[in-house]
């Protein structure tokens, strides 16, 4: 049994996040008045209270999130499935996240929008879309697809999934609360992320029992 099973439904998963994404990135490029009102609006929100426990909250948050961590995350993941004869998943995992950031990257650059004015130093670079969020939602990603499935127990597979959830809505909202990104970032990152994972998903089927034939990779799980 594979890890992934075909999805009749993909192409129209993949279609609809494509098209909300290109709608966010085409309506942020050209600096829409919505886009910037909704931005505004949500900002307010979040950032209405800043109690001093909140703010270090957030920056913990964005700080395990940091995109060159998560790339330790992944290998850490990566190390156990070839340890426990997932060695295909293993490669899926890496190369899923090493594609995704170079898009991501390619993304920025044609998008080139702008931080919020009161962003710190050390968030540099283009804002859209997110790159904490971005990385972080292939990251839970790959815990939900690959890990979950392997726990028996059914409470405590959902156990994981509500941390996951509320994971990567702390991760969003930390980047807005502390200036690092407008809100329709994050948005543009996880549909964006999503529309990835469709692709690697869709690629891993097609691959992975070419790929089981393979010397190295012949006692690997699939």
């Amino acid at each position: 049994m594979m890890l992934f099973n075909r999805d009749r439904d993909r192409p129209w998963k993949f279609g609809l996040a494509t098209v909300l994404f290109l709608i966010v990135a085409f309506y942020i490029q050209a600096q829409n008045a919505y886009v910037e009102f909704l931005d505004s609006s949500i900002v307010d929100v979040i950032q209405k209270n800043q109690p001093g426990w909140k703010t270090l909250l957030y920056r913990g948050v964005t700080s395990l999130a940091e995109p060159k961590l998560t790339i330790v995350w992944v290998l850490i993941l990566a190390f156990l499935l070839w340890g426990f004869k997932f060695k295909i998943p293993a490669l899926w995992s890496l190369a899923t996240l090493a594609g995704g950031d170079v898009i991501a990257a390619l993304v920025k650059n044609v998008v080139k929008r702008a931080r919020p004015t009161a962003h710190l130093a050390i968030d540099d670079g283009y804002s859209f879309p997110s790159g904490h969020v971005f990385g972080t939602f292939l990251l839970v990603a790959m815990i939900w697809l690959i890990l979950i499935p392997m726990i028996s127990a059914s409470w405590k597979a959902w156990t994981v999934r509500i941390i996951l959830i509320i994971w990567m809505g702390l991760v969003m909202i930390s980047r807005v609360y502390l200036n690092a990104h407008f809100p329709t970032d994050t948005i543009g990152a996880v549909l964006l992320a999503y529309l990835w994972l469709q692709i690697a998903q869709g690629i891993y089927i097609r691959l992975a029992p070419v790929m089981q034939g393979w010397p190295f990779l012949k006692k690997s799980e699939i």
